[in-house]
């Protein structure tokens, strides 16, 4: 049998297991010439067994075929013991499964391959376009191998079909590798659900492909993927937009970035972000892209208001998460957190009142806090959503800021240009607001004002994006979370 894809080490292990595997599992199909061989094979019916784990010893009181598969695991955990934890892992969730269904095959019917093992196994092929790494699975052409081998190739398909579910819906690096910042939670596809369902779907190819995401995004970054790796000519790639808002041609672009090899693992670094994002992000959605200093609105996945922001400093992250926005506040104040009170006040303090601050200890300690007014550092207005950063979005009072290209400036919190024109957008004109009637409520007091339904908010990060036109637009990485995924990506990262 040829191989879809394994590490070069593992060649001459997996020789010695298919020679292994052919006089066993050779005798394990005589043996069911004399019994019933759909009722032993066929997936939907499996074998009883009372053993589990991945050391069950091979019984007399289990089918011949299903013994082979037992001996098939044990020969791949064998082999995965001298991997990654997570491929540890990966081939004993995949015994477990086997096992709860008494070591059934999963692929195989009447010692026949089913459909869905052959659309699963066309899906397998195509992984690289996906930007996903399946070199550590053995997998098999089917059909052009010795019969021997049937038992090895049902646990191989298996193995790689989890894998590859696993990676295409988050599982290849764990968010917080990057930074404790991040708490963005993929859903990732456990083993035992991928196998189920794609050994049980009509489309055993879709059902495995949707696994990855199926946004707009990811499509587009898809898709450029492809156009690269075969006609790389033709990319159109643009470098960050000044802040008069005019793009630089490609050629100004960063010259690692016009390498072919440099930016499709540009792109695959970015394809796995969108891995971190919900399915269902909300037809009508904040995003807020750190990289690129915009956040945008969309009402029913269509752009409504699209605004620069100012967001957290290298060394003061704005971190990555959703939520939904509940409400905002016109005439905010500021209650200062505690690390700007000792990292930028502490020999101040007798001057803050008269800069409009209230200073005052609560049982030994210290508070300060602004209070509303057009010289808070929240501005007129500031929007929130629960989280567990006290990050919000709101106004600043230095607009000058707006004009700058690279916008990493804040303690952490991200500042809004135009945020009565968020404000409005969020509220709805056809529920009566203005940006008129909201100035109206300016003073010395907070207001505050429910959005008509909670609105999801993401706050994200990307560096590349496909603009209107199809062309690659790229963001400086910011905070070097692009950088640290490319390494994690990498094989041994």
């Amino acid at each position: 049998m040829s191989r879809l894809g394994s590490a070069g080490s593992r060649a001459k292990a997996t020789a010695i297991a298919l020679a292994a595997l052919l006089a066993l599992a050779g005798s394990a199909r005589a043996q069911d010439s004399t019994k019933e061989p759909g009722r032993e094979l066929a997936p939907s019916q499996p074998a009883p067994s009372s053993a589990g784990g991945s050391g069950e010893k091979l019984g007399p009181e289990k089918p011949a075929a299903n013994r082979a598969i037992r001996a098939a695991l044990l020969r791949s955990a064998a082999e995965a013991a001298r991997g990654s934890p997570e491929l540890r892992a990966q081939m004993l969730a995949v015994s477990g499964f086997y096992a709860s269904r008494g070591d059934a095959p999963i692929w195989l019917d009447n010692g026949k391959w089913t459909p869905a093992a052959r659309a699963a196994f066309q899906r397998l092929q195509h992984a690289p376009e996906d930007g996903l790494d399946l070199r550590a699975y053995r997998v098999y052409a089917l059909d052009q191998g010795p019969e021997g081998s049937l038992a090895l190739g049902d646990v191989a398909l298996s193995e790689a079909v989890a894998a590859y579910a696993s990676q295409a819906s988050g599982g290849r690096v764990d968010p917080a590798r990057l930074s404790d910042l991040i708490s963005s939670k993929p859903e990732v596809v456990r083993p035992a659900h991928a196998l189920q369902e794609v050994a049980q779907a009509a489309d055993a190819d879709n059902k495995l492909q949707s696994y990855n995401p199926q946004s707009s995004g990811y499509v587009a970054l898809r898709e450029k993927l492809a156009q690269l790796r075969t006609e790389p000519s033709t990319i159109a790639l643009l470098a960050p937009a000044p802040h008069n808002g005019r793009h630089r041609q490609a050629s100004d672009a960063s010259p690692a970035l016009q390498r072919g090899a440099a930016l499709e693992t540009e792109i695959l670094a970015n394809m796995e972000f969108w891995r971190w994002q919900p399915r269902d992000p909300g037809a009508d959605r904040i995003v807020v892209n750190i990289p690129e200093f915009t956040s945008r609105l969309y009402r029913d996945n269509t752009l409504a208001l699209s605004t620069r922001v100012i967001v957290g400093q290298p060394t003061k992250e704005t971190p990555l998460f959703s939520s939904k926005m509940e409400y905002l506040i016109v005439n905010p104040s500021w209650n200062v957190p505690e690390s700007i009170i000792k990292n930028e006040m502490m020999n101040k303090l007798g001057a803050l009142s008269r800069m409009g601050y209230s200073v005052h200890y609560v049982n030994g300690k210290l508070h300060v806090r602004q209070e509303p007014g057009e010289r808070n550092a929240l501005g007129r207005i500031k929007f929130i959503f629960p989280n567990n950063y006290s990050v919000y979005l709101h106004d600043t009072p230095t607009r000058h800021l707006f004009a700058s290209s690279r916008r990493a400036l804040s303690h952490g919190c991200v500042r809004v240009d135009q945020p009565f024109q968020l404000a409005v957008a969020l509220l709805g004109e056809d529920h009566g607001w203005s940006e008129e009637k909201l100035k109206k409520m300016l003073g010395k007091s907070e207001r505050r004002v429910n959005l008509p339904a909670p609105m999801p908010i993401h706050i994200v990060y990307f560096t590349l994006r496909a603009d209107e036109e199809g062309r690659l637009e790229h963001f400086g990485d910011v905070y070097g979370y692009a950088a640290k995924m490319k390494e994690l990506m990498t094989p041994g990262g």
